[in-house]
């Protein structure tokens, strides 16, 4: 009896040290443990762990369509335009249907910066919402009369249109998927140039009546005839806020 006892208490102690598993009735070891089953959603489909990269909505594998632009940009730069010179200037408030600042920017390599957006290069928000084409028309093209020793105060946001392409699932309307998204521009040494020109054309009132500080916008024209650059150097973000000087 006691050998009895001392066999039931050794095969107690195996089990116990092999957790679930026991016995079946043909004396074949098994394995009771349960497996953790993979992560599903309400309907029995497994979910999806894609990360949020702009391009696939977490848990459901969908593209997103959502606008990659940056809205929390700066800061501004303030840019005086000062007319140093005798003469009358004019600077194209518009190019291409398109109303423009009145300079433009290049990085340290000299290459220009996209700090403006043709009204054809239509951005993404447009694009998602079916908004995709060239407007039917242009209206009045705007130019800025500078009087001598009159400025005029600028600002560029720290915006930078970039190009991208959406998920082919997301435009609106027919739309392509290219667009053009607002980014954020990068810390760096940056060039603002401006460009004047001494008289203006195709306008029925060719000049404005200046506000104090000189100068006044002209509704309806061209810029051209002799030009006169003004450029200034700076560094971003470091600096917001300069003078471009027109001799």
């Amino acid at each position: 009896m006691n050998y009895l006892r001392l066999n039931l208490l050794i095969l107690g102690v195996f089990a116990a040290a092999c957790g679930d598993k026991g016995v079946d009735t043909d004396g074949t070891v098994t394995d009771t443990t349960t497996a953790e089953p993979p992560d599903t959603t309400t309907d029995g489909s497994p979910t999806t762990t894609t990360g949020t990269d702009g391009t696939t909505a977490p848990t459901t594998g969908e593209p997103a369509c959502v606008d990659p632009s940056v809205t929390d940009i700066g800061p501004a730069v303030d840019v005086t335009l000062r007319n140093n010179g005798a003469t009358r200037l004019f600077i194209n408030l518009d190019h291409n249907c398109s109303p423009v600042l009145p300079f433009g920017l290049r990085d340290a390599n000299d290459v220009e910066v996209r700090i403006d957006k043709n009204v054809c290069e239509n951005s993404c928000d447009e694009i998602l919402a079916g908004g995709c084409g060239c407007p039917a028309g242009c209206g009045p093209s705007d130019v800025l009369q500078l009087e001598p020793g009159g400025t005029f105060f600028g600002k560029w946001s720290g915006r930078v249109w970039t190009d991208v392409t959406l998920p082919a699932e997301c435009p609106g309307g027919g739309c392509a998927p290219e667009c053009a998204a607002a980014t954020q521009a990068p810390a760096g040494t940056y060039t603002v140039v401006a460009r004047a020109h001494d008289a203006v054309v195709d306008c029925d009132q060719c000049t404005c009546f200046p506000e104090p500080e000189g100068s006044c916008v002209i509704n309806g024209g061209f810029a051209m005839g002799n030009e006169v650059v003004g450029e200034q150097e700076f560094e971003y973000p470091m600096h917001t806020g300069l003078d471009v000087v027109f001799e």
